[in-house]
């Protein structure tokens, strides 16, 4: 059974690791220096949904599945106007008809409800809408940008193989307090009774160093996987991403969102500047 409750206590004996890593020398650890902040809750909607699924899971698709209905609705109606007491669309009130009428009755049942549902998944949909932008302004606000590093622990995926884990740095922590977190959750991750246990914890798995080595060892992330890395060596180009705490007291893991490949995040970034340099002037003429 998967879980995602705290580590408590840590497994593979982390006062030690650390106390191993704290009084030896550790070898300097290479880390990106241009950090990546957005610049727009907007920008971040962008890097959580890069492929625009959130609009058509939001929008699109449900209003197709509304169409539907409607357009099956339409053929009925236009069958009882066309045809009427002809053929199953036109025998509604034709008791005299060589159809059966509790079919074509069923039929109308079927084709009301299922509106009255599509409808219903619609407006749900829609109002989830707000709260994703919430979440996005949240990440905005309270992201932590963190480079990104391979671990030295690849999850099993059963039949799918495994694939790779990472460990997450905060951007402030400097160069050698960096490097020692980063050995110390290397040394950790490489721990076989630490592995048991994390293949049978959820894929979104995020644990903080601090849950694992103390309070006082901060800036540091396992994180099981992250949104968009696909293979390892598509993740060998992605140097950063953002650790949001959770704006919700109940959700006890942090957010990750991957940072888009300079080249991507400067076209995104790009196009969220023309687009606002259109809006402003549109707002002042409206304003006057």
């Amino acid at each position: 059974m998967q879980t995602d409750e705290p580590l408590t206590p840590p497994p593979g004996e982390p006062a030690v690791v650390w106390e191993r890593v704290a009084s030896s020398p550790v070898p300097h650890l290479e880390r990106p220096r241009e950090v990546p902040w957005p610049e727009s809750a907007e920008e971040v909607a962008r890097w959580e949904d890069p492929d625009d699924f959130g609009r058509i899971w939001h929008y699109y698709a449900p209003i197709f599945w509304v169409c539907l209905p409607l357009a099956a609705l339409g053929y009925l109606i236009r069958g009882m106007i066309t045809d009427p007491g002809d053929g199953w669309t036109g025998n509604l009130f034709d008791d005299d008809s060589s159809g059966q009428l509790w079919n074509f009755w069923l039929v109308w049942v079927g084709v009301l409800v299922w509106l009255v549902v599509a409808i219903g998944v619609l407006v749900l949909r829609v109002s989830m809408t707000g709260q994703v932008r919430r979440e996005n302004e949240w990440i905005y606000r309270h992201g932590m940008p963190c480079t990104i590093h391979r671990s030295p622990y690849d999850r099993d995926g059963g039949e799918s193989g495994r694939w790779p884990t990472f460990i997450a740095l905060d951007h402030r922590l400097d160069d050698e307090r960096a490097a020692r977190i980063h050995r110390a959750l290397s040394t950790w991750l490489g721990r076989a009774e630490v592995q048991a246990i994390l293949d049978v914890r959820p894929e979104s798995t995020v644990i903080s160093s601090s849950e694992i080595f103390g309070p006082e060892i901060e800036g540091g992330w396992y994180v099981e996987t992250a949104p968009g890395f696909g293979t390892a060596d598509e993740f060998a180009e992605h140097r950063w991403i953002l650790v949001t705490e959770p704006r919700d007291p109940q959700q006890n893991r942090p957010t990750v969102t991957t940072v888009p490949l300079k080249k991507k995040l400067l076209k995104t970034r790009a196009k969220l500047r023309r687009k606002a340099a259109r809006v402003g002037p549109e707002q002042e003429r409206g304003a006057a």
